[in-house]
Formats: structure tokens, sequence, C-alpha cells
């Protein structure tokens, strides 16, 4: 089989801006993608409200890979004002996900070069992103397009465990005084 022949048989992806259907789908690639056993510190958790919020908030800086009416793809990101700062508007690249049968394909890298563009034309000046410090996936991937590990940020965690002696009984006490401070003027 000839080179040409072999690209003919390859899936056409189309990146495109998400649109509300997609969401469950996004949601669920997240999902399968970002488990509490491979990430089990990551500082916020994948739920529906990370998709829901970025859609509601930014769409246009949502984007989705889509193979054969799949989402196999997606990207969710934002941008930050900041007035006085040097640059003044900060892409945020918050989740990056390719499903686990189109890894190694470069769409990781489409995805995110598709929303720099877009980020260019609204006017970043720089873009962000984090991720854990034992990510070496990650942070490879990062470095491929061309970014600079500018500082080390360290998250310190601490897991509590509720005490015996703790019951609901306390918590609706608690609940209760607060209401009670803001019902008398005092916060």
């Amino acid at each position: 089989m000839s080179l040409d022949e072999t690209d003919k048989h390859k899936p056409e992806i189309d990146i495109r801006e998400m649109e509300i259907d997609d969401v469950p789908a996004v949601y669920h690639l997240g999902e399968a993608l970002f488990t509490s056993e491979d990430f089990p510190i990551l500082y916020r958790t994948w739920d529906p409200w990370e998709v829901t919020d970025y859609f509601t908030n930014d769409p246009e800086y949502c984007l989705v890979a889509e193979c054969e009416e799949k989402i196999v793809g997606f990207i969710l990101a934002n941008i930050i004002e900041k007035e006085g700062t040097a640059w003044k508007k900060y892409g945020y690249v918050s989740w990056i996900g390719v499903n686990d049968a189109f890894q190694g394909t470069n769409l990781g890298h489409r995805l995110y070069n598709k929303l720099e563009d877009i980020f260019i034309e609204d006017g970043v000046r720089m873009i962000i992103a984090d991720t854990d410090a034992e990510n070496l996936q990650a942070i490879g991937f990062f470095k491929s397009l061309e970014f600079d590990e500018s500082a080390e940020h360290i998250w310190l965690t601490k897991t509590i465990t509720r005490k015996n002696h703790e019951s609901p009984k306390r918590e609706k006490k608690a609940t209760d005084h607060k209401v009670k401070k803001r019902l008398l003027g005092k916060f």
C-alpha cells in the first residue's frame, strides 16, 4: 500500500468550537482520562462543573476534536485579564484530553495550536498551563510546544479525616451560628 493510499484510509479529524451537545461527551472523555488512580493529588477534580463552567463562561476557548461523529479530544481554556501587569491578557489552558486510541497522533498539538491562534486573535500575550510536577507526559507535551518551566509551584495537600466525636448535630450547630451572625450583620 502506498503512502497516498494510507492517507486516504486515515479517519478525518475535525477540530471545532465546542457546542452544547458536546458537553456530555467531553465530560465522559475527561472522566476516563483524569482518574483519581492516575492523578491522586490533582489539585482540582474533573467533574461536570469543570466542563459546564468553561463552556458557559468562555465557549470560544473550548475546542473539541471530532472523528466519525465522536468526540476524541478536547481543550478547555479561558482568558484572564490583569490590569497593571506586563501582558494584561493571559490565556490559561486548564484541561486538555485526547482519547487513548488517538494518543501519539499529534491531536493534542493540533488542539493546542488552534487554541493558540484564537488567543492571538484576542490579544493574548502569554499563555499559562500548569500540571503536577510528576506528570512527565504533560510536562513533555507542553515543552514540545515551547512552554518554559518558569517557576516551580508547590501544592500542599492535607487529607482531613472526621473524628469520631464530631457529629452532624455539631455541624448543624455551627451552621446555625453562622446564620445568626449574618442576621445580626456580623461577618
